[in-house]
């Protein structure tokens, strides 16, 4: 019996750095992401393994698309993973476009505020390392027409050679502020453009 999944250009979502996401063929809420390019087998055995330790640590998944395993594709091993959709159906569009576009800041200001403090709450209830924060691996997910939350999707996990933020809560919760902050500062800088960013940054850090 072959449970090879048959993926096609036409289940194709989109790509980051190392992984090409899909559709997952037969379940509209998950997507199987797959590597294609030269490193990225390191960098998916270095997520996937840390996505491991969250599992066995139980964590809420309150701040993360959720890691379910291993499958065969059509396009070599993927893994599959919670698909974020918003209320409507519609997949949740990345947290930079909010960002980058004046409009959408104003429109749903208090909602990113509100939902940029309980991301940052989330990372440290759950102790949950990243590489790097971008606003363009964070989905700004609906949940309804006045409940929304941000989920990141990508660059999950601890690169130190002595990882010891993974296992200790004082090295983590510090590694995690320092990230935050980098990303905050990040914010500011990609979307210079917008007057409201640097506000919603010092509205975010009260």
């Amino acid at each position: 019996m072959n449970n090879t999944i048959r993926l096609s250009k036409e289940d194709y979502i989109g790509r980051g750095l190392h992984r090409k996401c899909y559709h997952h063929p037969e379940n509209p809420n998950k997507c199987i992401k797959v590597n294609y390019n030269d490193g990225a087998e390191e960098e998916t055995k270095r997520e996937i393994s840390y996505y491991k330790h969250l599992i066995k640590r139980n964590v809420s998944w309150g701040a993360l698309a959720q890691y379910y395993g291993p499958v065969s594709t059509s396009y070599g091993e993927g893994h599959v993973f919670e698909l974020i959709r918003d209320y409507n159906g519609e997949i949740a569009i990345p947290l930079e476009k909010y960002l980058a576009n004046k409009k959408l800041t104003q429109q749903y200001y208090d909602d990113l505020v509100i939902s940029l403090k309980n991301l940052k709450s989330a990372l440290l209830k759950d102790r949950i390392i990243t590489m790097t924060i971008k606003s363009k691996n964070i989905l700004f997910q609906h949940l309804s027409t006045e409940k929304s939350r941000l989920v990141i999707i990508d660059n999950i996990g601890n690169s130190t050679l002595i990882p010891i933020a993974t296992y200790i809560p004082f090295f983590a919760k510090a590694k995690i502020e320092r990230t935050w902050q980098r990303f905050l500062t990040s914010m500011i800088k990609e979307n210079s453009h917008n007057i409201l960013i640097t506000r919603l940054v010092e509205d975010v850090n009260q």
